[in-house]
């Protein structure tokens, strides 16, 4: 066999390894445009997850505040109306709040650093 021969050898392989990289490229792709929204998903609770293990007294505090205003609003409602009615868009706000900052990048956050 003679080097040119050779060389042309190698270079067809080269084209056909070219093209099934490619392919493999495309593929990749596409698995990972698949699962992009299920481990965001997945991103999000675990930053939940982490968030409750970072400050379960606030979390509980919260749950705990949350069940007696239940109660209180529940029997309130009864007797006096609709009165307790005017929190919810409060309790709303805050809530989509802390959604927020479960849900930000940690890259987003502000550089307080002065660069030199």
């Amino acid at each position: 066999m003679t080097m040119k021969k050779h060389l042309a050898d190698l270079a067809c392989r080269r084209r056909e390894l070219l093209k099934e990289i490619e392919s493999q490229r495309m593929q990749v792709a596409e698995i990972s445009q698949r699962w992009r929204q299920p481990l965001a998903l997945l991103d999000i609770g675990l930053k939940a997850v982490r968030f409750i293990r970072n400050h379960p007294a606030l979390v509980s505090g919260g749950v705990a505040l949350l069940l007696a205003w239940r109660r209180k609003e529940i029997a309130g409602m009864a007797q006096g109306g609709g009165r307790w009615l005017c929190l919810y868009p409060s309790i709303l706000s805050i809530g989509l709040k802390c959604l927020s900052l479960l849900t930000r990048s940690p890259g987003k956050e502000r550089n307080t650093a002065v660069d030199h």
